[in-house]
């Protein structure tokens, strides 16, 4: 397997890549002794959204640092996935927010850094010394999604492409064979079709949850046409153009209309568990990310044994592109134990195999994929192909306010059955007016 981009990086064990977990640790284990930490007693506050599994080891790793920290208390609040985006901000905000906080690139980059809301890394706490040291660990540019004006502002708790996955037995079902599997929109429409008339209707459907899962399934799709939902300087939007309405009749034809491939009105809302369709059969193909496969594995292991994991399909085979996104521990800028907080963020940070074994959440530290939790992740090849062809978001100020500008004009397209330039058109003046226009 080819050993570059997100896949690059030598084996575990040597030098360079070993160096990660042992700075990193030595970082927290001295953090009761720091220049920041007299031994005075230390209350951390860490909010997070709601995965289970992420909980379940956030809470082995909080017990472990408390054990090796008497002076540090951490206080955990999960909020539920569908609420998190505004009380988070609205937290952040006045004031009233928490020391730690785990938060994806795009809210990180188009909300909390152009509003100061956070602080930037305190290298010495992380045992790095400097930016090219912390750098050094990870991969190229993968720290890109929290940093702004030449300063890096997180380190990342999971870093993310998208695959697709198919339920095999389905597709004996309907005399179709995965291999190959579909590989472009209008395959997987063609194969919808032979899947309903085998009894499995829901075929493929996007996830109609909250903003950020709009946009982000957007966004995948824009990647492969070209558009985008501003222009480069954030001055306008772009969503009236072409490209972005090329993206947005790939999702429509999809979910409407003679050619769908679901009903997306008996599509699962539950946030929590946003692939419950695919995890108990109910669905036969769809979009995914690492940390996706392994919540069914858990929550579902007949269906999961029946998943097979394929690249996503595109509009262009010959070019493929696909999507990066990664979620980022950071710390409030209002925070009055910013050292103590990045302490116990190096210590999070410094359990990647872990959160790799436990939670399949990949860290883009160099060697992930030639560890042995990395040859353990199901899937690995194609992982590591659609982390090569990936790439951030372009987010602009004010993106919550977009965000749900593009989930609006995807329900006025998919559920009003608005056409789409006016549905466009409709976003594009929200989006204009949240850029100031």
């Amino acid at each position: 397997m080819a050993r570059h981009g997100i896949g690059a990086g030598r084996r575990i064990r040597t030098p360079g890549a070993a160096l990660l977990a042992v700075l990193l640790a030595a970082a927290t284990l001295s953090a009761c002794g720091g220049s920041g930490d007299s031994g005075g007693a230390v209350t951390l506050t860490f909010w997070t959204h709601t995965h289970p599994p992420m909980i379940k080891l956030n809470r082995t790793l909080i017990a472990e640092y408390q054990r090796q920290h008497p002076n540090v208390r951490i206080e955990y609040q999960q909020i539920p996935n569908d609420e998190f985006d505004t009380k988070m901000l609205t937290a952040m905000s006045n004031g009233t927010g928490p020391d730690v906080l785990n938060l994806d690139d795009t809210t990180l980059r188009g909300e909390y850094l152009p509003k100061r809301l956070l602080a930037p890394i305190d290298y010495g706490a992380l045992g790095a010394g400097s930016e090219d040291a912390l750098k050094n660990r990870y991969l190229p540019r993968t720290l890109d999604g929290a940093s702004a004006d030449g300063q890096l502002y997180g380190l990342p708790s999971e870093f993310n492409a998208t695959a697709f996955a198919v339920n095999t037995q389905h597709f004996a079902d309907a005399g179709l064979d995965p291999n190959p599997p579909p590989k472009t929109w209008q395959d997987v429409t063609t194969d919808a079709k032979k899947l309903a008339a085998a009894g499995h209707q829901q075929a493929f459907s996007f996830l109609y949850l909250h903003s950020g899962w709009y946009t982000q399934q957007l966004q995948t799709l824009l990647n492969q046409t070209g558009g985008t939902i501003t222009d480069p300087g954030h001055q306008k939007a772009t969503v009236t153009s072409p490209q972005a309405r090329a993206a947005v009749s790939i999702w429509a034809g999809l979910a409407t209309g003679t050619e769908r491939t679901a009903d997306p009105n008996k599509t699962s809302r539950e946030a929590t568990a946003p692939f419950n369709d695919l995890a108990t059969g109910r669905q036969s193909m769809a979009m995914v990310y690492p940390w996706a496969m392994e919540q069914i594995r858990e929550s579902n292991p007949d269906t999961f044994a029946k998943l097979k994991l394929v690249p996503l399909p595109q509009l262009n085979p010959a070019a493929p592109v696909n999507r990066w996104y990664g979620y980022y521990w950071g710390v409030s800028r209002a925070s009055e134990h910013q050292q103590q907080a990045w302490q116990f963020i190096s210590y999070l940070a410094s359990q990647s195999q872990r959160w790799l074994s436990d939670v399949k959440f990949i860290q883009p530290v160099k060697g992930w994929d030639t560890s042995p939790a990395g040859k353990g992740v199901p899937g690995l090849d194609v992982w590591s192909t659609a982390y090569r062809q990936g790439k951030f978001d372009e987010v602009a100020p004010h993106f919550a306010e977009i965000k749900d500008a593009v989930m609006t004009m995807i329900n006025d397209t998919v559920f009003d059955r608005v056409a789409i330039p006016d549905a466009a058109n409709k976003a594009a003046g929200t989006i204009d007016r949240s850029l100031g226009n």
